[in-house]
């Protein structure tokens, strides 16, 4: 207890150096994550987790004021989620899988995947630097989050040496799958069309990812097994899903239609009656 206690100021020393407004979050929504929070927080607590720590306060802080496209209903009000939400189940996915890796691994996995959006998402000056060079992260962190951030401009050809790439560091692998398998866990809240778009690249790219990993990666195949069933499971079902979303649109047009031509016909008929009894 003395030795946690004693942590907890260490880590709380460490953070007071920081620039407040990056660790500033909306407190009236914090309700919204303190599950997941907490259960993180608790998490790198009991395993002295130094880098999730400091990272865990840092996505809340620097994701502040983004939101995903989920909402939650509490009460009958509507509130929008919290984007740093999707980073907790991330991190959380990682830690609940007890991954076979060394402790240090893990702390350094675990504040990647909480800060896995941040170089895509955040105006930072140096690039993302800052994470170990302003917020004292392991530069290994900013190593996996580099490698995992993917721009939208890459040919055909750099996309597929960015997924290569992500294969080639383990730690990176499994945060990059993490990362896809919350987001499709949330595939509902998409459109038809971006669950068939987002269906197929989970198809080209992470499941294939998943069977390198399972081929190269043997101390991690229980992990990569659970992503790769994860995965073609919860593709197949929201394209299920959809396909019969779209069937029974297709049946709908079609009875609008007819409803349509039926309606012509009343009116012609209508006019014809109107014409004998005012003729």
């Amino acid at each position: 207890m003395q030795e946690r206690i004693r942590y907890k100021r260490y880590i709380d020393g460490k953070l007071s150096t920081m620039d407040p407004e990056a660790l500033a979050h909306n407190e009236d929504e914090f309700w919204i994550i303190q599950k997941e929070y907490e259960y993180l927080e608790f998490y790198a607590l009991e395993h002295r987790l130094e880098n999730t720590s400091i990272a865990l306060r840092l996505a809340i802080g620097l994701h502040n004021g983004s939101y995903r496209k989920s909402t939650i209903t509490k009460e009958g009000q509507v509130y929008k989620l919290p984007y740093v939400i999707h980073c907790l189940w991330v991190a959380k996915m990682l830690a609940d899988l007890n991954v076979p890796v060394s402790k240090d691994e893990e702390d350094v996995m675990l504040a990647a995947a909480l800060c896995h959006d941040m170089i895509e998402d955040m105006d930072f000056q140096d690039g993302g630097r800052e994470l170990y060079t302003v917020y004292g992260l392991d530069k290994r962190v900013y190593d996996i989050v580099k490698l995992v951030s993917k721009r939208y401009d890459f040919t055909d050809e750099q996309e597929r040496e960015f997924f290569h790439n992500i294969e080639s560091d383990k730690l990176a692998l499994l945060v990059k799958l993490s990362d896809r398998c919350h987001n499709v866990e949330d595939l509902y809240n998409r459109s038809a069309w971006k669950i068939h778009e987002y269906s197929g690249e989970t198809r080209k790219f992470f499941i294939p990812m998943c069977e390198y990993g399972l081929e190269h990666y043997p101390d991690i195949n229980t992990t990569l097994q659970i992503f790769h069933e994860k995965m073609i499971n919860l593709t197949q079902a929201a394209e299920a899903l959809v396909d019969r979303y779209e069937q029974r649109e297709k049946e709908l047009r079609a009875e609008i239609e007819a409803l349509k031509k039926e309606n012509i016909e009343l009116r012609r008929e209508w006019s014809k009656l109107w014409e004998t009894e005012n003729g």
